[in-house]
């Protein structure tokens, strides 16, 4: 069984779900695993792809993923750990390992690619009596790629592992739970070992601790919770702006100091900035370079009176300077887009006073921005705000913006659970946050900041005053 070879070869000892997985996938040609997050979904994926390259000869393993880095960072990472386990123990697996590719000869190998930027067609000629395809993140992957999968799972000894979170109730992931020929079965956190009582906490896996926050900052009765949580498909897709699955494909991965500094190196930094006003609300700032989020900070408010302003004008200008050290931009552009509507206008202000007084650069470009003013294309959007966030989903989609910033959990939250409405004549318009709070969900303020943080700067002009500081950078289009 693949369990007991990869405990013998690794020295990893695998949970009772995951040895369920591990054996189903020995006997049946179509797996299909929806998991809640932080179960070892990848890390399990990676140990069976291990197995069968070792196992089968010749064989050929194929993994995609919806993004490069989910294929390189994580599931590629797991099969290097994997590999290296091994050599530990004395066990010489064989072949060339490279960063996404293992090959022991022309009929012997495996390949990782996304399915984002692979042909399907190129699916065509890849032929072995002993074939695997591990569809990880498998709720993002495109029809066309499972197209392609399918054309070459047939005749010799084929298998075919879908795992990935429930995030959609629509496409081929989602069919395969309802579709015969598919062995499926569901991970919950509850099932994970961290819920079972024995042995010390592992740090890696979904904790108690996780499960009361996520019960705390979305509700158990959520479409999150029962994704994230309960490793089922929610009952219904909510007319939302922004998938689940897409923030999840962005938030996926990790960074280094190093990886963040080479991405979009030449861009200028973008920091949205929105700006709290009452009780519970929280001011947020976002921080992106091209298309990379790499940085945020957020802290409570009460109302934007004086000190407010002051306040928050002074933890922008703070934050900007850290991130300007961060990403050893110091003479680049800087564009800060603030949220101006109501008090928070007080703190674009407040910047161009400092601005003007020598105390902050005068390449920070400093933009007023209103999500109630009229959109760039009214004939689609009843405002800038709905034009934005329509914006950032297109980002997102398109592999265009992704960082750790969208590992927070707010702005896991905040951005997959705001509404939209289609009005009488056609165009989209945001769900106002008055009307998010009597769903039960807090104001949307992480999700603002990001909307701004990648919002077009030439569809703005720089705030009152910028005019004669910051002209000569306002006339370059600084795009997203």
């Amino acid at each position: 069984m693949p369990d007991q070879w990869l405990t013998a070869t690794t020295g990893e000892v695998f949970w009772e779900k995951q040895v369920e997985i591990a054996r189903a996938l020995a006997v049946n040609r179509r797996v299909a695993v929806a998991s809640c997050n932080a179960a070892g979904k990848s890390f399990l994926a990676a140990r069976l792809a291990v197995w069968f390259l070792t196992t089968y000869s010749p064989g050929i393993v194929i993994t995609t993923a919806p993004t490069d880095r989910q294929v390189r960072r994580i599931l590629w990472k797991e099969i290097h750990i994997a590999y290296n386990k091994a050599l530990d123990r004395g066990f010489e697996l064989g072949g060339e390992l490279l960063t996404k590719e293992w090959r022991f000869s022309e009929e012997h190998f495996a390949l990782g690619f996304s399915s984002k930027h692979y042909d399907a067609t190129a699916f065509q000629g890849i032929h072995s009596p002993h074939l695997l395809i591990i569809a990880d993140e498998a709720a993002g992957i495109s029809e066309s790629i499972w197209e392609g999968m399918f054309s070459i799972l047939k005749g010799g000894f084929t298998r075919l592992l879908a795992i990935g979170n429930p995030t959609t109730v629509d496409g081929r992931f989602y069919d395969a739970f309802s579709s015969q020929g598919w062995w499926t079965t569901n991970i919950c956190a509850y099932d994970t070992p961290n819920f079972q009582g024995a042995g010390d906490i592992i740090p890696e896996l979904v904790t108690p601790e996780d499960v009361e926050a996520a019960k705390e900052d979305w509700g158990e009765d959520s479409p999150i919770f029962t994704s994230r949580i309960l490793g089922q498909f929610p009952d219904t897709l909510e007319d939302t702006f922004i998938a689940l699955s897409l923030v999840e494909q962005a938030g996926a991965g990790s960074w280094t100091r190093e990886e963040m500094l080479e991405v979009d190196k030449p861009e200028p930094i973008h920091i949205g900035a929105d700006l709290a006003r009452y009780g519970d609300d929280e001011n947020v700032f976002i921080a992106r370079r091209g298309r990379l989020a790499f940085d945020s900070d957020s802290f409570g408010a009460s109302k934007l009176g004086k000190l407010g302003v002051m306040t928050a004008a002074g933890r922008l200008v703070n934050f900007t300077k850290k991130v300007v050290d961060e990403m050893e931009a110091h003479r680049d552009r800087i564009v800060i887009k603030c949220d101006a509507i109501g008090l928070g206008g007080g703190v674009p202000d407040r910047l161009r006073e400092l601005q003007s007084a020598g105390e902050i650069p005068e390449h920070w470009l400093i933009y007023d921005m209103n999500s109630g003013a009229k959109a760039k294309k009214p004939d689609k959007f009843a405002d800038a705000g709905t034009e934005w966030w329509k914006g950032l989903a297109d980002k997102l989609r398109g592999d265009l913006a992704f960082g750790p910033v969208f590992k927070d959990k707010k702005a896991i939250g905040q951005l997959s659970r705001r509404k939209y409405e289609l009005l009488g004549d056609g165009r989209m318009k945001l769900e106002s946050k008055d009307k998010m709070k009597s769903r039960g969900i807090k104001s949307p303020d992480w999700g603002d900041a990001m909307a701004m943080a990648y919002v077009d700067s030439r569809y703005h002009k720089p705030s009152k005053g910028m005019e004669s500081v910051g002209n000569s950078y306002a006339k370059n289009a600084i795009s997203w």
